[in-house]
């Protein structure tokens, strides 16, 4: 890469002391420091966690009237990434992200460069949107764009099984050798792995049902039919992913868990293997960990909490205590939510954390992780067992759905421990509901989240709530108008409508009359009640504050009703 380039933007700095982010003479001191460089201003002021990176680089965009694009969260379209030559984009720090109609999407930190503009148009051949993304974040997205998803691409496309995935019907073993060959067929496993990682698919699911198998990729959540296989192509693509993940003496008719390393021209990639028995056959999942070099946990403010849960939340960990529950029903990736808590916590200077974990998302520095394997015989009992032999100060414990740990856990919650629990339940009061006679009286916080679709930010469409509306939803006077958005669709979200995910949380900090309530073994009405007496807040209500704030819409909220 060459030399990120130097920005002086007096307007940037305008707008920062106008919100008060920082004081004038510090300003100063940083740009003397950084040689005038707005740009690495920007970095600094991100990475000293002054403002999220989000808010910063919005200012960032208000100041020069160009949108922000934030690469981590993006998906890259890997035929558009190939427009604009390798070395361009190094030379020039600018890389192609999607296209919509003729024109291409392309992310540079000098979006208002006139001439750089007219360069790529001159090299796409076709009209270019500039969009603005931070220095750093773009030489990530080539390093990952061009070093691994385009190589592989590449790659793939060179295999002749590859051509079986642009077929519309069920392929046979006859119409599959047709297309590709006779012996391409022991090659569709690879293939199949090397197509999701290029497609940035988290899940690749194979569905067997009487007469044909379904292959799916889920990406973002939700779910794209990729394949249909007849049966006797799906007995030899089980036989191939079988053997890879070193499952072949496993059993049909039992649940078998694994791990497949897979090389590729890039990297490698580790992706989870699990077997499920169906009536029709084995049900396969492969999941695709650690996709993306620059994935990391997000920071507590980066979770969406609104800020009287996040400043709840913070002074329940000054100092923390007890037993935070950490809750959601099936799928709402609470677990995510759990590992923002124990960065916090780990920034704040606690020695020594731990974790009993079924599944880890993330591979966390400086702290300790136990991984339960009951082929292995070794429980969550062992697990928090050998944590507690090492007197941590935190542990966590991604899963207490077992009454034969909650005993241990109240006992390290009593004599000082702090424990941050991961539960499956409904809502907090659920939570509270399942744990009050086993741990309640050691529990501070429960909190719950549930995870509903992003809106698009490229193509959310705003409208009008009608009168209607308003009624069911508020108690007004007929004369404000309140405005939301919709979902519509683009390329960038693959016409959904929705990018990503979002949390839908509610908080509940357990004070001393809800201790006292949950000791008089109280109704769990007369605690929701006493709860709403001291301002609690329920998930339906952050709901509709992201659906004002554009991040989702009332479609999505009904999930919150039908969990």
């Amino acid at each position: 890469m060459m030399k990120p380039p130097k920005i002086e933007n007096p307007l940037f700095f305008k707008l920062l002391k106008e919100k008060q982010f920082i004081p004038d003479e510090f300003i100063s001191d940083l740009l003397f420091e950084l040689d005038g460089n707005a740009l690495d201003v920007l970095a600094t002021l991100i990475q000293s966690g002054i403002g999220t990176k989000r808010q910063l680089c919005q200012l960032w965009c208000d100041s020069i009237g160009i949108a922000h694009v934030d690469l981590e969260k993006s998906l890259f379209q890997s035929k558009v990434v190939r427009k604009i030559p390798e070395r361009f984009a190094r030379q020039h720090y600018a890389i192609p992200i999607y296209q919509m109609g003729d024109t291409v999407t392309v992310a540079t930190p000098i979006p208002d460069n006139k001439a750089l503009k007219i360069q790529i148009e001159n090299i796409i051949k076709g009209p270019v949107n500039l969009v603005f993304a931070l220095p750093q974040d773009i030489e990530w997205a080539i390093e990952n764009e061009y070093q691994t998803n385009t190589a592989l691409y590449e790659f793939f496309t060179k295999i002749s099984t590859s051509k079986v995935f642009e077929a519309d019907s069920p392929i046979s073993e006859k119409v599959f050798e047709e297309i590709a060959g006779k012996e391409s067929i022991k090659q569709l496993h690879v293939c199949l792995i090397l197509l999701g990682i290029t497609e940035h698919t988290s899940e690749i699911q194979i569905d067997p049902e009487e007469h044909i198998a379904r292959i799916f990729f889920i990406i973002n959540g939700n779910f794209h039919e990729r394949l249909q296989i007849e049966k006797t192509v799906y007995h030899q693509l089980l036989k191939n992913l079988k053997s890879m993940a070193k499952a072949n003496k496993a059993g049909e008719k039992d649940a078998y868990y694994s791990r497949i390393i897979f090389p590729t021209p890039g990297k490698k990639f580790d992706i989870q293997f699990l077997s499920l028995p169906t009536e029709f056959g084995e049900k396969i999942f492969l999941k695709l960990m650690n996709r993306q070099a620059l994935q990391q946990i997000p920071k507590l403010p980066d979770m969406q909490l609104s800020i009287k849960q996040l400043r709840l939340l913070e002074h329940q960990l000054a100092p923390p205590k007890g037993i935070m529950l950490v809750s959601g029903p099936a799928l709402s990736d609470f677990s995510s939510l759990a590992y923002s808590i124990i960065k916090e916590i780990r920034s704040a200077g606690t020695q020594k954390i731990m974790t009993v974990e079924d599944s880890p998302s993330w591979l966390l520095k400086e702290i300790e992780q136990y991984q339960v394997n009951p082929k292995a015989n070794f429980t969550r009992t062992d697990a928090l067992k050998s944590c507690l032999n090492h007197h941590p100060h935190v542990i966590y414990v991604q899963n207490i759905n077992d009454p034969e740990i909650t005993g241990a856990l109240r006992d390290a919650a009593d004599s000082g421990l702090f424990i941050i629990a991961g539960i499956n339940a409904a809502d907090v009061f659920d939570a509270l509901s399942i744990t009050r006679l086993s741990i309640g009286p050691v529990v501070t916080t429960i909190i719950n989240q549930q995870m509903v679709r992003r809106l698009c930010d490229h193509c959310k469409q705003r409208y009008q709530l009608s009168p209607k509306e308003m009624e069911d939803l508020f108690i007004f006077s007929g004369t404000p108008k309140v405005v939301v958005y919709r979902a519509t669709g683009c390329p960038y979200c693959q016409q959904t409508g929705y990018h990503g995910h979002i949390g839908i949380q509610e908080l509940l900090a357990v004070n001393d009359d809800i201790k006292n309530l949950i000791s008089r073994n109280a109704t769990i009405s007369d605690i929701k009640n006493k709860s709403k007496q001291d301002g609690f807040q329920s998930k339906e209500y952050d709901g509709i504050k992201k659906v004002l704030r554009g991040l989702t819409t009332f479609e999505e909220l009904q999930s919150l009703h039908s969990s």
